[in-house]
């Protein structure tokens, strides 16, 4: 994309009647237009009493959002505030206030959200104002919804980073490609995940391979210098389920030297000892603008969902952000999987 106009393939919404069908041929790409789930989210305003009204925009600075595709358009959730240091969770403010006054004042219909895929601006995402709060998630969230527009390199692409347009509008667009592992980084997951469970003796899997659940290859230093992120699991599942206590994640995060890996940051979850909570990898972004990125990743709880991110210190890697969950015990139903 560098040096000329991106092209753009824009995703146009359908709308239908209350009769008619709800799944669309088009060009031979059949697409299912679906409602969010109704177990899960609160219509904005339901909770405000006659005498209470919501701020018109909160005290926050730029946010960073999380998109998930749903066909032509996607749904979007603040993750956190974009302030010194790096981002700053949202559950220190009152949840419900907060929500009211994010959808008011930065998720309103006409507004316009940056849309970007492994550290590149891919798109956007074009708000159409039908806000909800979800408990899916830890804490509930706002969300909102809206057609996207994406460069074709990305018109497969399910889950996105975004940014207001402003500062979203400073990142140019940049050559997307999706790297596909190899046997050798394949290979060195499974070395990464030993390494780790030997050093931190904690139980070994029937089979390290089958417990590997998630394989990402991240060019966090160059496509010629890939890094390996994976998750592994022993007796837990990567999904929103409560895991047995004897259940626990890993994530392992490997960069390249001197033609090995080294094991640049490992987390160790387990289930009896901290709850269940499976993370897994979401996407990257320089979101600090300090030249190097950052990951975002989404942890699977027993009863909801929750962010973490990963930030480069020096040779290592470290956790920077996670939202304090997971929730008391009496945890709202799961949420369904989103894509």
């Amino acid at each position: 994309m560098s040096g000329r106009t991106p092209r753009w393939l824009l995703l146009a919404g359908i709308v239908t009647a209350a009769t008619g069908c709800d799944n669309v041929d088009w060009g031979g790409l059949e697409i299912s237009l679906k409602g969010p789930p109704a177990d899960t989210v609160a219509p904005v305003g339901d909770s405000l009493g006659t005498e209470e009204v919501a701020p018109s925009d909160p005290d926050l600075g730029p946010l960073l959002y999380a998109a998930f595709r749903q066909g032509d358009t996607a749904l979007v959730y603040p993750v956190a505030e974009l302030g010194e240091g790096g981002l700053h969770p949202l559950s220190s403010h009152d949840t419900e206030a907060l929500a009211e006054g994010i959808l008011r004042a930065r998720l309103a219909a006409g507004g316009t959200l940056v849309l970007f895929h492994e550290g590149v601006r891919v798109g956007t995402l074009l708000l159409r104002g039908e806000g909800e709060v979800d408990i899916g998630f830890c804490p509930p969230r706002p969300r909102a919804s809206g057609p996207i527009q994406l460069i074709p390199d990305a018109i497969q692409v399910e889950h996105f980073l975004a940014l207001e347009e402003d500062p979203g509008a400073g990142y140019p667009f940049r050559e997307y490609r999706s790297p596909e592992s190899t046997y050798d980084q394949r290979v060195a997951s499974l070395n990464l995940a030993s390494r780790a469970i030997t050093s931190m003796g904690i139980s070994w899997p029937p089979s390290l391979l089958e417990a590997r659940r998630d394989l990402q290859i991240l060019s966090l230093s160059g496509p010629e210098n890939p890094s390996v992120l994976a998750t592994f699991l022993y007796d837990d599942q990567l999904q929103v389920a409560p895991a047995p206590e004897s259940g626990y994640s890993l994530l392992v995060l490997g960069t390249p030297r001197n033609g090995r890996f080294d094991l640049a940051f490992s987390w160790h979850r387990p289930v009896g000892e901290e709850g269940k909570g499976a993370p897994r990898y979401f996407s990257r972004l320089d979101w600090d603008r300090d030249g190097q990125e950052e990951i975002l990743l989404e942890v699977l709880g027993a009863g909801e969902r929750w962010f973490a991110a990963l930030d480069r210190e020096e040779e290592s890697w470290r956790m920077n952000f996670q939202d304090a969950c997971p929730p008391a015990p009496d945890a709202p139903p799961p949420s369904p999987p989103l894509p």
